[in-house]
Order: C-alpha cells, then structure tokens, then sequence
C-alpha cells in the first residue's frame, strides 16, 4: 500500500487544495526571476526548504508511532515538532500557507481512515497543524516508510513548482518535468539523513530567506493567482 499512496499523494489531482499554490514560483516570478532559472530555484528548494519540510514530516511520523529514540511517546511531543518547524519557517504568510494545506490534507485522510487514532493524537496539540505534520500521520496510517515520506515530500514541492510554472508561463511540460527529476536528484544524497531523523531539534533549518521576503510580499497582492 505504501508504494500507492506515495503516488496518490504526489498527484496534484489529490483534492487538498494543493492547486492554489505555487511552491513560491508565482511570488519569484512576480520579484523578477526569470523562468528559464525556475530549474535553479527547484533544486534550491529540494536543498534547503523541502529538507526542512521533509525532517518535520519524519519527526511526526516518528513522534506518532511512538518509535522515536528521543523519548518521544505516541502523540507527545508533536507541539515541538510543530515549534520546530515554526522557527524553521520565519514566514508568516508560508506558515499560513502551510497549515491551510495542513487542514485540506487532514479532511482528505480523515475520510480514508474514519476514527483513526493516529489523526485524533493530532487533535490535542495546541499549535496549527502544518502540511509536513499531517503528512507524517498520513504516513504512519499508509505504512509508508521514512525514506518515502522524504521522497515524497521533496517530489510533491518540485511537482507543484513546475505546475504552478506552467500555468503562469506556459512551456514544453516535458522539459519541465525533466526540472522535477532533477531536482529530486539533487536531494537523493540526503534521504537517508533525513529518513533517520527523530528529534524535533535536528530537524534542518535551511531555510531560504529571499523566498521568504517573496512570499511575504506576495501575500499583500490583490492579484494573484496562487496564495503562495
């Protein structure tokens, strides 16, 4: 099952809401990156924000299915992960963008698995639920391993950059999907780091800051196709 819900959740046809956002590609477009350089900017993200991303979906995975070495027990502990991932995320207007997700997500699994108890832990944090947390429980729930949630998320970011690409400057799809290969072989080297993470405090802060300040711009703009 893990193989096929990997791909359910690569498909930006999955019914969360992930076709109102960019991946930050609209806010750089808008900033002056040229689109010929969106191949740069994916692989940047697969090194620096999807490494981010990636590590809380695994520390929530872990966190959820009690087998974190850093004590966590199941449930406990997911506000650090989402602590974590806040200061990882400077952002106001991505970490909205993100919890948005994080609630589409939800409604989509809690219709796959009704009463599952891996989504009612997610109830008692305190915090926003963000996309990579709820994604983590997603994971437990599919038996999907580490190493594929990594996958996964790092794909999932570069597959809406390049859709988001082609909507706002149509271009061969073909030569754009080949952008997304590479951006998920740039970040091939660090799956196995990032798959083995359990500590919320290990989780990568390589964040992006001139993405941030695109994002933080955009978000005040009246016209704009994306959110984020």
């Amino acid at each position: 099952m893990s193989a096929y819900a990997a791909m359910l959740l690569a498909d930006a046809r999955l019914p969360t809401g992930g076709h109102a956002y960019s991946a930050g590609v609209e806010p750089a477009l808008r900033a002056g990156l040229a689109p010929d350089r969106v191949r740069e900017y994916m692989i940047g993200r697969a090194l620096t924000t999807s490494r981010t991303e990636a590590g809380t979906a695994v520390v929530a995975r872990s966190a959820l299915a009690g087998g974190s070495s850093s004590g966590l027990s199941p449930g406990n502990g997911l506000d650090d992960v989402l602590a974590a991932w806040a200061a990882r995320t400077p952002s106001p207007a991505l970490r909205e963008a993100a919890v948005a997700q994080g609630r589409g997500y939800l409604r989509f699994a809690r219709s796959l698995w009704p009463g599952a108890p891996e989504l009612e832990e997610l109830t008692a944090v305190t915090r926003p639920l963000c996309r990579p947390v709820v994604l983590g429980a997603v994971a437990v729930l599919a038996a999907m391993s580490p190493a594929d949630l990594v996958r996964l998320v790092i794909y999932d970011d570069a597959a809406t950059a390049a859709a988001a690409l082609l909507k706002l400057e149509p271009r061969d799809p073909a030569e754009v999907s080949g952008w997304v290969l590479d951006a998920c072989a740039a970040a091939e080297p660090s799956v196995a780091e990032l798959a083995a993470l359990t500590d919320p405090g290990a989780i990568p802060a390589s964040g992006a800051p001139q993405t941030e300040e695109w994002a933080q711009a955009h978000a005040v703009m009246n016209q704009r196709l994306f959110r984020a």
